[in-house]
């Protein structure tokens, strides 16, 4: 700041020197709003400077559709359930017999040192040959007990839950886009609601001027308008930031990094509330995803507990092999065929740690398990509290708008006559802009509520017809 505009903290000090100054500004806000008036704007209509941002209009329908075909996540989570779906063929490879062949050439000589039972000796020669091998192996597991089939289950159990766990991201994806749409709605409501109170306040400073021309208001009822005026402006200005914000957490929501500017279509979710308490913990107990998830997951780690079990038993395998070699054409053919039964006699104990750990975690996730199941009914019957008294909100705020707007007609024609005061009109507008902002905030929260209310349900997208929310409503 310049030095010519600052002002030293020991002026306010001094009564008799504030009122100099607030008197001098007074008189300077008078001055300047004489010699430029403002037009008066009509409610519910942007001021001369102000334009819409973009005239494309989002529909929540759209932008389900968006977040569900471009969404980073979802990509992740098909990766995840395709890798689980090879998981199944790679256990299943161990039912297929192994084949291998192999081919060298090797030059090499023919020496051949003392050995024990042949003490003679073979002189020495720098004579080197050709040698030529080709083979052919052939391994299959005849038997492993159970430890082949119980890999397998264990990998299609994975599978389920991956499968599961792709839903509950979808749940969230879905859940996440109306939050933010919501919240971009009530910052469109709100910049409605201050373009309102912006115009209430121009009209109550053109009173308070007129009356000052005439004579029967003084410069503080000028100020006190110019003041008001003001601060509707700033909050304007925090309410526009807030909707960009906000507007780029639902681009991220959808998945997309958006530069289009647009406003989303007015929704009003219906305020009838069709569940109970033991309704939304029956339906969510029975549709959410993640307890489904966690179900297969216990299902995947007994088949774990199984296979590790099955460690103890022998394994029986057979192996063929045939092989042509020699140190020139033709080469000489060979074959060989055997059964072998391996059988595990002791290896330090590691068998019976490895089961023990599986059962330890089998313990672990049925704990789990049941910790999820409380968090479930907690949260339903939380957010089937909040939905409740959210409505109510909404009530009691439309109530309070209609009391606000016949106050603020009364002691604006009190204002008029002569009769009332610029404290009472301001206090009247203060009230009616606070009413409207409170039922704007009311509406986004019951929004908000239903669509938490059905994602922890699990009920925000049918996954057996593939469809969204009927008409975009949570």
């Amino acid at each position: 700041m310049p030095k010519s505009l600052r002002m030293p903290n020991r002026i306010f000090d001094r009564p008799h020197t504030l009122r100099s100054v607030v008197g001098c500004a007074a008189v300077l806000l008078l001055l300047v709003d004489m010699s430029h008036p403002r037009i008066p704007v009509q409610a519910g209509e942007p001021p001369p400077t102000e334009t819409r941002e973009s005239s494309y209009v989002l529909t929540l329908p759209t932008a389900l559709k968006i977040a569900l075909r471009t969404h980073p996540q979802l990509g992740a989570a098909k990766a995840g359930v395709n890798s689980a779906k090879a998981g199944i063929g790679i256990a299943q490879s161990q039912y297929y017999p192994t084949l291998a062949g192999t081919s060298s050439y090797t030059r090499e000589t023919g020496n051949f040192g003392p050995q024990p039972g042949f003490p003679f000796t073979i002189p020495e020669s720098p004579v080197s040959f050709d040698f030529y091998q080709a083979q052919l192996s052939l391994t299959e597991t005849l038997f492993s007990f159970g430890r082949r089939r119980t890999q397998v289950a264990q990998n299609r159990a994975l599978y389920e839950a991956s499968h599961k766990g792709a839903e509950r991201t979808v749940t969230v994806i879905v859940y996440n886009v109306e939050a933010a749409y919501f919240n971009v709605l009530k910052d469109q409501k709100l910049l409605d609601v201050d373009r309102l109170t912006i115009s209430d306040y121009r009209l109550q400073l053109e009173v308070a001027l007129a009356r000052y021309n005439d004579g029967v208001a003084n410069a503080y009822d000028v100020l006190n308008s110019r003041v008001n005026l003001s601060n509707a402006l700033l909050a304007q200005v925090q309410d526009k930031n807030q909707f960009r914000v906000d507007l780029l957490t639902l681009n991220r929501s959808m998945g997309v990094i958006g530069k289009r500017p647009y406003r989303v279509e007015t929704i009003h979710p219906p305020l009838k509330i069709q569940f109970t308490p033991d309704q939304v913990i029956a339906t969510a107990l029975s549709n959410r995803p993640d307890l489904k998830q966690i179900d297969r997951q216990e299902e995947a780690q007994k088949q774990v507990v199984k296979n590790n079990q099955a460690q103890f038993l022998p394994t029986v395998q057979t192996v063929g092999s045939y092989s042509l070699d020699s140190e020139f054409f033709p080469l000489v053919y060979n074959w060989a065929v055997a059964t072998t039964v391996t059988l595990p006699i002791f290896n330090g104990f590691l068998n019976v740690e490895q089961t023990r750990q599986a059962r330890a975690q089998l313990t672990q996730i049925k704990f789990q398990r049941e910790d999820l199941r409380q968090g479930v009914i907690q949260s339903v019957l939380s957010d089937l509290y909040t939905l409740r008294s959210a409505r109510e909100k909404i009530r009691d705020a439309r109530i309070l708008v209609g009391q606000a707007e016949k106050n603020v007609e009364l002691s604006e024609t009190q204002f008029k006559v002569g009769t009332g005061t610029t404290v009472a009109v301001t206090q009247t507008e203060r009230d009616l802009a606070k009413a409207r902002s409170d039922l704007v905030q009311a509406e986004a929260d019951y929004a908000i509520s239903l669509a938490r209310l059905k994602r922890d349900m699990g009920t925000n997208y049918d996954f057996k017809t593939m469809n969204l929310p009927k008409d975009g409503v949570p």
